[in-house]
């Protein structure tokens, strides 16, 4: 801590000495303009610059390999899923195209029954003034089922706060003192009455 200190003191004075403020106002012709800039960690900007272009172009450089591993596969499924297609009789295609619009429709109508199951236990949560965040783990589509999860969160969620603050409330007892007690006043003790 201290020599982040120092540091901070003598660019403060080598700041100082090129304002000319250093000196009593009168400006160091000595130390003309320096046209190469330095960060903190004493690296010229243009390095800075480099590393961090390096560093963006090999991210860039894994992400689009990412990207098209997964381009690459999605076209050979679809190419194998047009070849059985075109084997297929006009009836049979329709029916594999049907087919597949009903598993789209009935995968989309999952999702939109758990959203709007979490939705609904997240509203539910809010107004037993419990936390939010646990929507995900008590939601289910069927209400008397998440009702019974809300329950049970809510009695397990306040037990571990109760076993929580009684765990910080144990502590050392107060050390009591052996000493007589004085009687009467400290104060009017002190004074001697």
């Amino acid at each position: 801590m201290q020599g982040l200190f120092r540091k901070g003191v003598t660019e403060v004075m080598k700041g100082k000495e090129n304002e000319g403020t250093l000196n009593k106002g009168i400006p160091d012709k000595t130390n003309k303009k320096k046209n190469v800039s330095e960060n903190n960690e004493g690296h010229k900007n243009d390095e800075l610059k480099s590393l961090i272009a390096k560093y963006v172009s090999e991210a860039v450089k894994d992400e689009r390999s990412i990207w098209e591993k997964d381009f690459e596969t999605r076209i050979i499924s679809e190419r194998e899923e047009a070849a059985k297609m075109a084997a297929m009789s006009s009836e049979e295609r329709a029916r594999a195209e049907m087919d597949k619009r009903e598993k789209n429709f009935e995968t989309e109508r999952q999702q939109y029954m758990s959203e709007r199951a979490e939705f609904e236990a997240a509203k539910e949560l809010a107004a037993q003034n419990l936390p939010v965040s646990f929507a995900r783990m008590v939601a289910d589509s069927d209400k008397e089922i998440m009702s019974e999860n809300i329950n049970i969160f809510k009695s397990e969620y306040l037990k571990a706060i109760e076993d929580g603050l009684s765990q910080r409330l144990k502590g050392k007892l107060p050390h009591v003192s052996r000493e007589k007690e004085q009687s009467g006043d400290p104060f009017l003790t002190g004074l001697g009455m």
